[in-house]
């Protein structure tokens, strides 16, 4: 959590200095959920993200360095530095086909969930999207086939409360967005977002019965998303108060580990330890090459005035 934190943290840095381009969503307050929901994972689970990434970037185990070297667009990144900071994929780590497209990770984790049953090899899907996702037409179809085919996918919607700038109960009418499962007898439930391992219990169950030939469940994790939407945002849609009786995620972590006898000098090596790492991954992303164009496949069209050619 704390090195996802650092991450979010310098990524506007890295903006401002050219070195990384285009929109940038981060996930800061909400490092519980990805953390939390890949540390229930196994080697050969596959791990579907949202525009929210991060925090799955760090747990799924993705190397930092050639993540950065990615999101910069240089040739070590994973995808050559194709996918900027939201389209990271690493076969090798579990994590595939991530998309900008709302609900659209839900439709992919129905290919995945069917290729794993078919298989046979007891894998299971996890399935990351946001509560903006719900009203999608491919939440409802992904839900509805996942349920039908008893597949192997674990649905965990990341719900920070707002769609873009639009609070939650102004396009949704019930808010405990769970209670979508229920429609297509699909297995639900609802947990604080903030805590990681609350989040872990409530994947790792919902895993277990996808292993055991259970089909799909939902899980519904509630977190507080401490930024902007992206880089672009302009702020004043959320009032005052709703910081009120708000915790960083980090902070509660950090007291839950001291209340279990972790010393405190610890937790500070932790806090050099992912600063250290990540000036070391950003070095190395920024002494990457540019990929070379020769690499690139471009096809260009030409008016032929109609003949066919």
């Amino acid at each position: 959590m704390s090195l996802a934190r650092r991450l979010d943290e310098k990524l506007p840095d890295l903006v401002a200095r050219g070195l990384v381009s285009g929109p940038m969503h981060l996930g800061i307050g909400q490092e519980a959920v990805g953390i939390g929901a890949t540390a229930a994972l196994e080697d050969g689970d596959i791990v579907t993200a949202t525009h929210r990434p991060h925090s799955l970037y760090v747990g799924c185990g993705l190397p930092l360095d050639r993540t950065l070297a990615e999101m910069m667009g240089r040739a070590d990144g994973q995808c050559g530095g194709r996918g900027g900071h939201m389209l990271v994929g690493d076969r090798r780590h579990g994590l595939l086909g991530p998309s900008g497209i709302v609900g659209h990770s839900l439709l992919l984790a129905v290919g995945h969930g069917v290729a794993q049953q078919r298989a046979g090899r007891r894998r299971t899907t996890l399935c990351v999207t946001g509560d903006g996702s719900v009203n999608s037409g491919a939440f409802n179809e992904a839900l509805n086939m996942m349920a039908l085919w008893r597949l192997p996918v674990v649905v965990l919607v990341e719900n920070n409360g707002y769609g873009l700038s639009v609070r939650l109960d102004r396009h949704v009418h019930e808010t405990e967005l769970y209670r979508r499962g229920a429609a297509y007898g699909v297995p639900a439930v609802r947990v604080d977002g903030g805590d990681p391992e609350a989040v872990r219990d409530a994947v790792a169950h919902a895993v277990g019965r996808a292993r055991a030939g259970g089909g799909p469940t939902l899980v519904e994790a509630v977190a507080f998303r401490d930024c902007a939407f992206s880089g672009s945002d302009r702020g004043g849609y959320r009032a005052v108060d709703e910081w009120d009786g708000y915790v960083d995620p980090l902070d509660r972590a950090a007291a839950r580990l001291r209340e279990r006898g972790t010393p405190e000098h610890d937790l500070a090596r932790i806090a050099r330890e992912t600063e250290q790492e990540i000036e070391d991954a950003v070095a190395f992303a920024a002494a990457s090459p540019w990929p070379d164009p020769a690499d690139l496949l471009v096809y260009a069209a030409k008016w032929d005035g109609g003949q066919g050619r």
